[in-house]
């Protein structure tokens, strides 16, 4: 396989997904061999409902997604770095160059650009978390509920601390608009109450149940089962008599778990419709089948300790906090407030449509991804493509003293670079072509920060009036990702089906005979 076979399945993946950064991203249509229609300006989801079978290709969209898991953020930029490495490494093939030639240029072209982005890295102070989320939100245009959503972003992350990436979860809804989007201290599930006569609304006597809420069996114990016992009733009068013990049993154990302060139950398993009416005769607010992460959600945030049953509640157990069920777009949603326990938020967001929701929270949780980074590690650098173009500028510089033949690997690392600066004003409507222009003058001036700012459809300072900008860590982790993946691409030369590559044992013909081996 020659990097020309690479650069023919892998180009078209990452022109497709280039085309999508920015906040002014290409929608693209996807058609999937089932007939399903998607239309989407997500990178992550072009990349999850591609159909391919190239197995570079594949790997290429492994490396991407991980990349998203791990971060959160960046795996557009990733693959846009990775098609123009490919690309300047066809043309280094061209020319006579080896694999390992080229990996060598790229790798001290990757170390210069890392030590650029260390040299030209803010404080995230100068700026403030805000405006990380603001750059990483490309779901929506309106600077209003950019504004809105970023400062409740940053105050989320900046409370939880390091755990954000897992305290802070985004809750969609289709139905209202994205101005609607709010910041719960607690969580959000889906699941409302099992039965319309049930309360719409309690206050702490939080209960969370691991198993279903039914009437006990007799003979039903808690604990290791030493015998097994089998009850066998031939008449009516046996069998209405368990059933009314059976339900006697339950009654105690409600009302014992209702003395406990219980008014409230959610549990990952069912509550069987022969006990739901009895939990709402006596006030209960039952719901049932809730997600497992949702649950333990609820518990940490309202300090609640999970039990098996109903019968294990006691008063030690419940957690505190408000519970109430709201409509929302025609549709019940329970919503768990609570300062009782950890710090756990929920963003609450809202899209007038399914393709919106979709985008509107795939923007929301990178900007969180993003802000949680930011904040971690306490810097930032340009964005809009500047902090592309200037690392660009420093590793064509560093590539002037290399004496052997990778120096044309290394400038090309520096020419590759510029492709993200390029498809951001491409995207954004700019001429690409002058914007790069402007940026490589820039720097010749020692300014550093002028980047594409796609909203005002403009070359300007990235860092006046309200700040593109993005996480040093990212950003490093970006360049890093990339260029292990171009190099690994690169040094690909034959492709072999996964099967059985061991030599078969031939039996020799029967009138050939085989020479004894000698002792």
């Amino acid at each position: 396989m020659t990097t020309d076979d690479l650069v023919a399945g892998v180009q078209t993946v990452c022109d497709v997904v280039q085309g999508s950064l920015g906040p002014f991203g290409a929608t693209r249509l996807l058609i999937q061999k089932e007939g399903n229609v998607t239309a989407t300006a997500s990178s992550r989801e072009l990349l999850e409902r591609l159909d391919v079978d190239d197995p570079a290709v594949t790997l290429l969209e492994t490396t991407a997604e991980g990349f998203g898991d791990r971060h959160g953020d960046g795996s557009g930029t990733v693959l846009t770095l990775v098609g123009a490495l490919l690309n300047e490494a066809q043309t280094l093939t061209d020319l006579g160059l080896h694999p390992t030639t080229i990996e060598r240029g790229y790798r001290e072209g990757l170390e210069t650009a890392l030590q650029t982005l260390d040299r030209t890295s803010r404080p995230l102070s100068s700026v403030g978390p805000a405006a990380v989320a603001r750059t990483a939100m490309t779901g929506t245009r309106d600077p209003q509920v950019r504004r809105l959503v970023a400062d409740r972003i940053a105050e989320a992350v900046e409370t939880i601390g390091p755990r954000a990436h897992t305290d802070l979860t985004v809750f969609s809804q289709t139905g209202g608009a994205s101005a609607e989007t709010e910041l719960v201290r607690g969580v959000v599930s889906e699941r409302g109450p099992i039965l319309d006569t049930m309360p719409r609304s309690a206050t702490d006597g939080i209960a969370v149940l691991s198993d279903s809420v039914d009437v006990p069996h007799i003979g039903s114990v808690a604990g290791r089962v030493s015998k097994r016992v089998v009850l066998e009733t031939d008449s009516y009068e046996d069998r209405r008599r368990i059933a009314d013990r059976e339900t006697e049993a339950f009654t105690e154990q409600l009302e014992a778990a209702i003395d406990a302060g219980c008014r409230v139950i959610f549990t990952e398993d069912s509550i069987n419709e022969r006990v739901q009416s009895a939990l709402a005769a006596h006030g209960v607010l039952g719901i049932q089948r809730v997600d497992e992460d949702d649950l333990a959600r609820i518990a940490r945030a309202t300090g609640a300790t999970s039990v098996p049953s109903l019968k294990q509640i006691e008063e030690e157990a419940l957690g505190s906090g408000t519970v109430e069920v709201q409509r929302k777009a025609g549709r019940d949603v329970t919503v768990v407030s609570s300062t009782a326990g950890e710090a756990v938020y929920t963003l609450f967001c809202r899209a007038p449509d399914p393709r919106s929701v979709t985008a509107f929270e795939d923007s929301l949780e990178a900007a969180i991804a993003a802000t949680a980074t930011a904040v971690e590690d306490e810097r930032v650098v340009p964005g809009g493509g500047a902090v592309e173009a200037t690392a660009a500028r420093s590793v064509e510089e560093a590539a002037r003293s290399i004496d052997d033949r990778h120096q044309l690997a290394a400038e090309a690392f520096g020419r590759a670079l510029i492709s993200v600066p390029r498809a951001l004003a491409a995207t954004a409507g700019v001429d690409a072509g002058r914007a790069v222009i402007r940026m490589r003058v820039a720097r010749t001036e020692g300014r550093d920060a002028v980047g594409v700012d796609a909203l005002a459809g403009e070359v300007t300072n990235v860092l006046v009036e309200d700040p593109i900008v993005e996480p040093t860590a990212l950003k490093k982790a970006v360049f890093s990702a990339a260029t292990d993946a171009a190099v690994q691409l690169i040094r690909i030369d034959e492709q072999l089906p996964a099967i059985d590559l061991s030599e078969e044992e031939i039996d020799p013909p029967e009138d050939i005979d085989m020479p004894t081996p000698e002792n």
